[in-house]
């Protein structure tokens, strides 16, 4: 489950407990877009993806380039197995941002004494009154 769908579900359950009169709730919100667009530690990890990713594709071309004696089975297989080196990368790389935002996000909430923290971007807001904007926090643990 990504992180987006976790944090909608822990919206909705600290929302139900808020209406069903279970105590009070108190929601922090990030807008998730702007942290991965500002917060250095982010970007670092994105850019060391993309330049992996960028690295295996080379080689890949590189290998064809240099066996124009491939037919087009080999050449196909040596696609089919960069995209699956691909998907490695891919699935490495997200889990190290999950991972990096999930830790700034625990502290955060910790700190603050947040029940929920939801991803609340401008162009779609989840709270739409009330909450704690906790973004400028989490851009800064990420320095």
């Amino acid at each position: 489950m990504d992180l987006s769908k976790k944090i909608k579900i822990g919206a909705l359950i600290a929302v139900t407990l808020a209406f069903t009169g279970c105590g009070s709730v108190n929601i922090g919100y990030v807008d998730g877009a702007k942290v991965m667009n500002e917060a250095p530690q982010i970007k670092a990890v994105m850019d060391e993806g993309a330049k992996k990713i960028e690295e295996l594709q080379q080689e890949t071309a590189t290998q064809i380039e240099n066996n124009p004696d491939w037919t087009d089975e080999e050449i196909s297989k040596a696609r089919e197995d960069t995209q699956r080196r691909l998907i490695g990368v891919n699935q490495a790389y997200a889990t190290q941002l999950q991972h990096k935002l999930n830790e700034a996000l625990a502290v955060i909430a910790q700190e603050k004494k947040l029940d929920v923290v939801v991803d609340s971007s401008e162009s779609q807001p989840i709270v739409l009154e009330g909450g704690v904007d906790v973004t400028a926090e989490v851009i800064q643990k990420l320095q």
